[in-house]
């Protein structure tokens, strides 16, 4: 688990998107109740019922998370970068309880770490992934939400907090590593090895960024 980061300053300010409904949000949990994830006997990747937002005025045409104009940052005490557009949950949520003294990770579905795994290593599904950090108790949290394009592309919202400061690398759409990276990942009997995949799940900078990178205080 790679060290969270130092204590940042606050901005306030609202970035405009296209409007919608059902909408999900990185840091929070997502408003979309459908999300499926591998049965009992296979963690392959599979679509849920899809969570579709309604057209907006500046995203007429478009009710899932694929433009730039789907998300919208909310800066103040409880920081969020906002999905508008709507998405569909290809696994269940991941879920790490982590120690930043013993750089430690745990979770109670591994079912849905490899479901995540599969799907980056496939690349060529389109919805949503989420994995989720919380480091000593709510001291501090990291979130990643993909919303995977296809084409071993996704836009990408990742929040950092420890005690009172948070940040938000560049919103935007990222390449994918490779998929020898998960499936190496994937085959790994640790979970702890797991998790460290998971931090690192893009190569590059941004090819289009929705929303510069902001700090803020909780």
């Amino acid at each position: 688990m790679r060290p969270l980061l130092a204590p940042l300053a606050l901005l306030a300010v609202t970035l405009p998107a296209c409007p919608g409904t059902d909408k999900t949000t990185a840091g929070e949990s997502a408003t979309d109740t459908s999300t499926t994830g591998p049965g009992a006997s296979t963690t392959e990747p599979t679509s849920s019922t899809t969570d579709t937002g309604e057209p907006g005025a500046l995203c007429p045409e478009h009710t899932a998370a694929d433009a730039c104009c789907c998300f919208e940052a909310h800066m103040n005490i409880s920081s969020t970068v906002e999905n508008v557009c709507g998405t569909t949950s290809l696994c269940p949520a991941v879920e790490f309880e982590c120690s930043e003294i013993d750089e430690t990770c745990t979770t109670a579905d591994e079912d849905a770490v490899n479901c995540m795994l599969d799907a980056l290593a496939a690349g060529t599904m389109i919805g949503s992934l989420s994995v989720h950090y919380d480091i000593d108790s709510n001291y501090g949290q990291r979130k990643l939400d993909l919303y995977l394009q296809g084409d071993r592309t996704a836009y990408v919202a990742d929040k950092e907090e420890l005690d009172v400061s948070g940040h938000f690398a560049p919103t935007g759409r990222y390449e994918l590593r490779e998929a020898a990276y998960f499936d190496t990942c994937r085959a790994a009997a640790d979970i702890q090895a797991k998790a460290d995949c998971l931090e690192d799940l893009v190569t590059g900078e941004a090819s289009e960024v929705c929303i510069d990178a902001f700090e803020y205080e909780t």
